[in-house]
């Protein structure tokens, strides 16, 4: 069991006469125009966490050194486990060349667009790096279809420099700033004022709040004091559900479904680095840096596409380190994949539910926003109907184009979320003689599979518990009188239905063709059947199979 974190963190915010004197000497560059460098908002919240000790031991970008170390060991020169580059390689021609002519010492004022000082870089090196090495180390691919990798050839200077960063100024953090916390905050929130042993970090990125994340939570919660979510809210691909959006739906999560006193939500203001499994475990770092005694991830965690395996971002902890997660000062707390079984009638993972696809709803992220996008509220099965509201408003683009398409295949989005319409004729219905072939589906096939959900999710549990009661309540009393009322009068007609066929029987010519007369062998079989009917009203379900005992050729009719 993780203890309380015993963390050294950094803080190299300038505060007081030191930050005075740093706005001379920046005023004093800016007239003279020397070593001064104008960055976007990216990387001034990167300096912001580093300066605030979110990436402790850190305590600013990385030289030529500790920067190869961490490409091939996943660690600093010095050993300390780190999985990421951090490098300050800002674009521009500009840029490139302050940087060219910066020297060991050399003081970098960092100025924002308005042309405001924010911080500053003592350099104590600037070197030159290979693009390729950087993509196939972080990212495991020099595809620069993978997004991280694109960002290194057309976000990214050649240079690189490396040295202490003060933050001077912190960014304001707009929509956000009332959620703004630092790590020394956390961990004062976390351990002086509510008095917790152990707390549970959690990072989400850019897709709504859904039902697999809050398996997630709930389940942390039982076995530990604290939950710290962390959602990410920064500037990402165009086509994610808008951070203030997201925020919104997590309050209405936190407020509605949880013990809200154990739950602290701190975004984090960062860019993507979509390094898959190296980011998981950077997240991990974050998180222990924030108070978290614990991380938990789950089967995709900071996925990109098809670039990385299921769990992958698991089991890099052990790969990377031989101490596994702990030797990071974290405990990992691992989830399968999560889906919702309407035979359980509850979220569970393939390590709790014995049943078959025909009865799951899986739970993606990425099929949720989509579903969304075409213009359809998910199922309350995997999102709350109060988050879906708000975070089906914060999709961008809306809608579909001039062809009614969208930006995902609809047939993914029934893979994705719909697996049972793939391999069953209905939501646990008889499974398919052949399955469907998702690259063939339509938006009607969405349709099908959605409106099946809405109508069955939450009936299959429920018609199984009613079938149960009406045979084993002991108090008869307790069950609907209507269905009694009914049962009984089936029943009945059923046991007049038998005498009529006894008399039929009585009567009836042995020697009859079945033409014009019923034979009395006929009769006979109608009788026997009546009568097994009547014992299954009683006791057990048709055999429909037995019913069907007398099929004829048309032909024969005429």
């Amino acid at each position: 069991m993780m203890s309380r974190p015993q963390l050294k963190l950094t803080n190299t915010v300038l505060e007081g006469k030191a930050r005075e004197i740093a706005l001379e000497e920046a005023a004093e560059s800016l007239a003279r125009g020397s070593n001064t460098i104008m960055i976007d908002d990216e990387a001034w919240i990167t300096v912001e966490m580093i300066a605030t000790g979110a990436l402790s031991p850190c305590t600013g970008f990385m030289n030529a050194e500790d920067y190869s170390s961490v490409l091939h060991t996943g660690r600093l020169a010095d050993g300390t486990p780190w999985p990421t580059p951090l490098s300050f390689a800002v674009a521009g021609e500009r840029n490139q060349n302050v940087l060219k002519g910066l020297k060991k010492g050399d003081v970098a004022t960092l100025i924002n667009r308005n042309k405001e000082p924010v911080a500053r870089i003592i350099t104590e090196e600037v070197f030159e790096y290979d693009r390729e090495e950087r993509a196939q180390c972080v990212f495991g691919t020099t595809d620069r279809r993978h997004p991280g990798v694109r960002s290194i050839y057309e976000r990214m200077g050649e240079r690189s420099l490396a040295g202490k960063v003060e933050l001077i100024s912190r960014p304001h953090w707009g929509a956000f700033e009332k959620y703004r916390l630092t790590p020394a905050q956390c961990i004062d929130y976390f351990y002086n004022k509510k008095g917790a042993r152990t707390v549970v970090g959690f990072i989400t990125g850019a897709n709504p709040v859904h039902r697999g994340h809050e398996h997630i939570h709930r389940t942390a919660l039982e076995n530990h004091d604290m939950l710290l979510i962390q959602p990410l809210v920064q500037l990402a691909k165009p086509e994610y559900i808008r951070s203030e959006y997201r925020i919104q739906a997590y309050e209405a999560l936190l407020n509605k479904y949880y013990q809200r006193d154990r739950v602290l939500m701190s975004p984090l203001r960062v860019t993507y680095i979509f390094a898959g499994p190296r980011e998981a475990v950077l997240h991990a770092i974050v998180a222990r840096n924030f108070g978290a005694t614990h991380f938990a991830i789950g089967r995709d965690h900071a996925g990109v596409g098809n670039y990385y395996g299921d769990y992958e971002c698991q089991t890099i902890f052990d790969r990377l380190y031989e101490g596994g997660s702990k030797e990071l000062g974290i405990e990992l707390l691992s989830f399968s994949e999560v889906f919702y079984c309407a035979r359980c009638g509850t979220t569970a993972t393939e390590n709790t539910c014995p049943h078959g696809k025909q009865y799951r709803i899986a739970i993606s992220g990425t099929a949720i926003r989509e579903l969304m996008r075409y213009g359809y509220m998910p199922p309350k099965e995997i999102v709350r109907p109060e988050v879906a509201a708000i975070a089906m408003q914060g999709v961008q683009p809306k809608g579909l184009d001039e062809n009614g398409n969208s930006i995902y295949p609809v047939g993914s989005i029934v893979k994705k979320l719909f697996p049972f319409y793939l391999v069953a004729k209905r939501l646990g219905g008889k499974l398919r003689e052949k399955p469907l072939s998702w690259e063939s589906l339509t938006l009607e096939d969405v349709e099908r599979a959605l409106m099946d959900v809405r109508e069955n999710a939450d009936r299959i549990l429920g018609d199984i518990a009613r079938e149960m009661e009406l045979v084993f309540d002991a108090r008869r009393d307790m069950a609907a009188q209507w269905i009694n009322e009914a049962s009984e009068y089936s029943r009945e007609r059923q046991l007049q239905l038998i005498r009529a066929l006894e008399e039929k029987v009585a009567s009836a010519d042995p020697n009859a063709d079945n033409r014009m007369f019923q034979s009395k062998a006929e009769a006979e079989r109608e009788l026997e059947l009546a009568k097994y009917v009547y014992e299954c009203m009683n006791s057990k379900g048709l055999d429909h199979k037995k019913m069907t005992w007398n099929p004829l050729k048309y032909s024969e009719y005429r």
